[in-house]
């Protein structure tokens, strides 16, 4: 049996190097004919898990999904690791009998590897799960936690991972803004923290820069909400600041 990942991209690479270091078969998949993996078209048979992987703002991302569910036979369940609008793993449950699971990734790219070891793989289903499925999920990824519904998952990916890391680094922006403009040192005013950090933990210490990459300002876009808009326009104050 042979896993797919769908989306060669960083994600995807990383997944498949972590499947195949706990000896799981993978072939992968993309666009770029440069990142295939173990394939050829006419072997897509007794492929248990499909692992989405492509970015989540394609706006054929549902029917792409889709298009590779009807290809691959035998599927057990799909796995959708990529950061979606909330809502669009249900949509695509909507529309098959596999089982359709969504499961965010979380960690820093330079070490991406380390982090997906490191931490435990959430996964969500609006649908009852196959007890053999949950096992061979665990054997795949070692600590794992179930959330209510994927819809759930969706949101805790953006909200409470790139978002609310994107509010941390606004505030260190905005204190360092004023630091500059009141001429006084940045990295002396949060000394006045660090105790209260040691002994509580609700105060950490962020440092200003400009938010670009491809996951905080983009993941933004995924949900519609005017107040999360600030964190776009104070790294825009930020980025004039700085030049």
């Amino acid at each position: 049996m042979t896993d797919i990942v769908l989306g060669m991209g960083q994600v995807g690479k990383t997944l498949f190097r972590l499947l195949e270091e706990r000896g799981f078969n993978c072939v992968g998949i993309d666009i770029d004919k440069s990142r295939l993996r173990n394939y050829a078209d006419d072997h897509i048979e007794d492929h248990p898990y499909l692992h989405v992987c492509l970015p989540g703002d394609l706006t054929e991302f549902v029917d792409i999904v889709l298009g590779w569910i009807k290809k691959v036979r035998d599927l057990r369940a799909v796995l959708i690791h990529s950061t979606v609008r909330p809502g669009t793993t249900r949509c695509i449950q909507e529309r098959t009998e596999v089982p359709v699971l969504f499961t965010p990734v979380r960690g820093v790219h330079k070490r991406f590897l380390t982090d997906m070891k490191r931490y435990t793989k959430f996964i969500a289903s609006d649908k009852q799960i196959d007890p053999k499925i949950r096992t061979e999920l665990q054997e795949r990824f070692r600590k794992t936690d179930w959330m209510s519904s994927t819809k759930t998952a969706e949101l805790a990916k953006i909200l409470v991972d790139t978002t609310y890391y994107g509010w941390l680094i606004s505030y260190a922006q905005i204190t360092k803004m004023i630091c500059e403009r009141e001429n006084v040192d940045y990295d002396e005013i949060w000394k006045f923290a660090d105790e209260i950090h040691d002994n509580l933990g609700n105060r950490p210490k962020m440092y200003p820069g400009i938010i670009g990459g491809h996951c905080i300002i983009p993941n933004l876009d995924l949900i519609k909400h005017e107040n999360l808009d600030i964190i776009k326009s104070i790294n825009e104050m930020y980025e004039k600041f700085k030049e």
